[in-house]
């Protein structure tokens, strides 16, 4: 259930391990290991040398936590459900309010990482209350497909609330 990407791998091992010495793998290490999670995530190439993909210009803040610092299990508002399925190259998670789709996410698997991404909240709904449901149900599949650390990027300098806490800057990334 999820994919596997074979570029970065190792790159994505050593990565972990320096920043479980404490340090922050460099951002190109981890972006070897994330770009091509994150193009599956946003249905769009991936080309090693290019931008981030799906980042409309400027500058886009990559942000790292680990699955075990997300907060489990998802704090579901009254009505609340989580579905997900495996969708090829990434799997789609949703919050459900009383069965109609309230929050979406999707999420593509790494060697001991995943990226979240392409989160769309429907109109009506607060992104400050189901996104850290969201985001704890993506951790929580990612952490049970054996990653240990979920990424996600952001066209802004500071994570979204609705990513909820726990969240660290790994780095930025600049359109060419």
């Amino acid at each position: 259930m999820g994919w596997r990407s074979l570029p970065g791998v190792l790159a994505s091992l050593v990565g972990f391990l320096k920043w479980q010495d404490g340090g922050m793998p460099a951002l190109d290490e981890i972006w070897n290991s994330i770009g091509p999670l994150w193009a599956a995530v946003n249905e769009s190439e991936w080309a090693e040398s290019g931008p981030a993909p799906s980042v409309d210009g400027g500058e886009a803040t990559v942000f790292a936590a680990r699955t075990a610092d997300v907060e489990q299990p998802p704090q579901l508002p009254e009505g609340g459900d989580v579905v997900g399925a495996p969708l090829g190259p990434y799997d789609a998670v949703e919050v459900t309010l009383f069965g109609r789709a309230a929050a979406r996410g999707r999420i593509a698997f790494g060697d001991s990482v995943a990226v979240v991404g392409h989160f769309d909240f429907e109109k009506g709904t607060d992104p400050d209350v189901l996104g850290p449901a969201l985001v704890s149900a993506l951790a929580e599949e990612a952490f049970l497909e054996g990653a240990e650390v979920i990424y996600t990027v952001v066209e802004a300098s500071q994570a979204p609330s609705y990513l909820g806490t726990g969240w660290t800057e790994a780095g930025r990334l600049t359109r060419s």
